[in-house]
């Protein structure tokens, strides 16, 4: 699945959210009436990124009495991918310097530092 999420929109990822968060297929309709109230997309929209996300692959279509939709790429597996390219692409595979730079630039919390030094010290017991 490499690099099939780079052709991912952030429209089309505002579908895969709502199908992450339902948990099971929906049909179009549940989906454009998940949609409807917040992005103030017209329903021929919704339909086309439902078809692009098919024809990429990130979407599964089962047909029973009508179609239903559910997502065949993970919120784990697309953020993976999209926090790798972007370590790739700005900071040249470094992923220190993400971090630095997050750091630097107080885009991480009192809160968000002390989890990551409690996983970080987790991570290293479990190697130890």
């Amino acid at each position: 699945m490499v690099g099939k999420t780079e052709k991912i929109s952030d429209a089309e990822l505002e579908i895969l959210k709502v199908l992450w968060a339902n948990k099971e297929p929906m049909t179009e309709r549940q989906v454009i009436n998940a949609l409807d109230e917040e992005s103030g997309w017209h329903r021929a929209t919704i339909q086309t990124l439902i078809r692009r996300l098919c024809e990429k692959g990130a979407l599964q279509k089962v047909k029973k009495d009508v179609f239903y939709f559910s997502a065949i790429i993970s919120e784990t597996e697309l953020a993976k991918e999209r926090t790798e390219d972007l370590v790739n692409k700005v900071f040249g595979g470094n992923a220190k310097s993400l971090v630095s730079t997050m750091l630097g630039n107080d885009i991480l919390s009192a809160g968000d530092i002390d989890d990551l030094k409690n996983y970080w010290q987790k991570r290293k017991n479990k190697n130890e």
